[in-house]
């Protein structure tokens, strides 16, 4: 497949030739159906193909929206769409069709997207590798050794190889930076309560999760939080609304803004030193344009605490899904059902008390407040995404019958990118730089709370200081 409009165009572009008449939705689905299942073949995208149902909507008439006629997949977790598969990456769901459509969903087709698939995900979206997800390990585009991160990993995959230009993902400790920085795309993990998903979920593992998308351009990002965030029906809070829209907003010049550099993690450890130097390059080009970026410490928290709290909320969510899904079909689920991953946090959640997590709640207050005091000094914060670079698939599953250990290890790659869930900030992953072996290396922006409207600013300076979108992992989409 040469010459295609999906390689010279983002979403906002294609709905562009789509409102001309240069090309029919239909058009843009056949070929997009092609580059997706091109790019599921080589390295596992897709949890499912909703090809019928993509043909119905484009049938029955689209809504008017900013990206009319664009294919799009949803990640399997959350963003239900009635009588589509939702199996949240579990063996044990494998033949569940969800009932209702989440408010997220339907704001997704209300902005005139064309739903043809899901992407794959690890069971619950508890890890950051597909190895043990129902429809086995996805891959990394750059290498396919190892895992592409998640939990949003088909969807990074997928925008990264640039198969489609944007997909759904959500984010409770990382899974949309994670896998955008290890693929090489872009995204802004919003703030809590920017982006609904009731009624079914609404609020995910205490607030700490929040929905948005992966792309590979900045204005994309910015014209679909402009069409998914604000409140729904019953939202008990709602993140502040910015001064203009954000893809408005993108497009005015960046102000200079004093940016804080972190050059340890908040574990107070080394970061790879490919990834430091890619930060200090960041640093040097940010200050190119005018900025003022400053070596700092991270503010004063304890990331273990933190650690212990984000797995603890996240273990009681797991046992209380599967209480949950007992009660629905009349017979407890056994663990035998499970992966032993899940199984094992549903055995730790069963185990915490209301104590323990009233004190999870207060440890998350008081690590917001410890940012938000930090944050009054800058208007952002640059660190890697990522403490260095991805694992060999599999590697995260090794004390995966051992919750403790599994937390012990997992925390080194979480270390950045957890505490923007538990505080609520937003927060940009951006890949300007690739390592000397050809990985992607994603820097990381955090802004104060309700202020996504500084990170698409900043992203679309650097997009047009530090162009990203033609360099692409090689694959055949063919």
């Amino acid at each position: 497949m040469t010459d295609s409009v999906f390689d010279d165009h983002d979403a906002v572009g294609l709905a562009e030739l789509v409102r001309s008449g240069d090309i029919t939705p239909t058009e843009l689905l056949d070929e997009a159906i092609e580059r997706v299942d091109a790019v599921d073949r080589q390295f596992g995208v897709l949890a499912d193909r909703y090809e019928d149902f993509a043909r119905r909507q484009i049938a029955s008439g689209l809504p008017d929206g900013p990206l009319t006629g664009v294919p799009f997949v949803r990640k399997d977790c959350a963003c239900e769409i009635a009588g589509l598969s939702a199996t949240e990456g579990l063996h044990l769901l494998v033949d569940h069709v969800a009932d209702t459509t989440s408010v997220l969903a339907q704001r997704f087709m209300d902005a005139g997207l064309v739903v043809l698939g899901a992407t794959a995900v690890p069971p619950l979206s508890v890890s950051i590798d597909t190895d043990r997800s129902r429809t086995g390990a996805c891959r990394n585009p750059w290498d396919s050794r190892l895992t592409p991160g998640g939990s949003s990993a088909g969807a990074a995959v997928i925008v990264s190889t640039a198969a489609l230009p944007a997909a759904h993902g959500n984010d409770g400790g990382g899974s949309l930076r994670i896998p955008a920085a290890w693929c090489g795309a872009f995204t802004v993990k919003p703030s809590r309560g920017r982006v609904p998903n009731g009624p079914v979920y609404t609020e995910f593992w205490m607030g700490f999760s929040a929905d948005g998308v992966i792309t590979r351009s900045v204005r994309d990002s910015a014209v679909l939080l402009d069409a998914i965030a604000g409140p729904e029906t019953g939202s008990r809070y709602v993140a502040p609304s910015p001064q203009v829209p954000y893809s408005v907003g993108m497009r005015q010049p960046a102000r200079p803004m004093r940016i804080a550099m972190l050059e340890q993690t908040h574990a107070g450890s080394d970061f790879d030193p490919e990834y430091l130097a890619a930060t200090h390059r960041t640093a040097e080009l940010l200050t190119s344009l005018g900025h003022l970026v400053e070596s700092a410490p991270s503010p004063a928290f304890d990331i273990e605490v933190l650690s212990r709290v984000l797995f603890a909320t996240v273990s009681v969510d797991v046992a209380r899904f599967f209480d949950g899904l007992g009660e629905g079909r009349g017979r407890p689920v056994d663990d035998d059902e499970l992966e032993v991953l899940l199984a094992a946090m549903r055995t730790q959640g069963q185990a915490v008390t209301g104590a323990d997590y009233a004190r999870a709640n207060d440890v998350s207050m008081e690590v917001a407040y410890a940012w938000d005091e930090y944050m009054q000094r800058y208007d952002l914060v640059l660190s890697p995404t990522m403490t260095g670079p991805p694992p060999p698939i599999g590697e995260i599953y090794r004390h995966e019958n051992d919750v403790e250990a599994y937390r012990r290890d997992l925390t080194e790659y979480l270390n950045m990118t957890m505490v923007q869930n538990v505080t609520g900030q937003p927060a940009m992953s951006v890949p300007l730089w690739w390592s000397e072996s050809g990985l992607p290396i994603g820097m990381m922006f955090t802004a104060r709370y309700g202020d996504e409207s500084a990170l698409f600013s900043l992203g679309a300076q650097l997009e047009e200081a530090q162009p990203w979108r033609a360099v692409r992992p090689p694959v055949a989409l063919m």
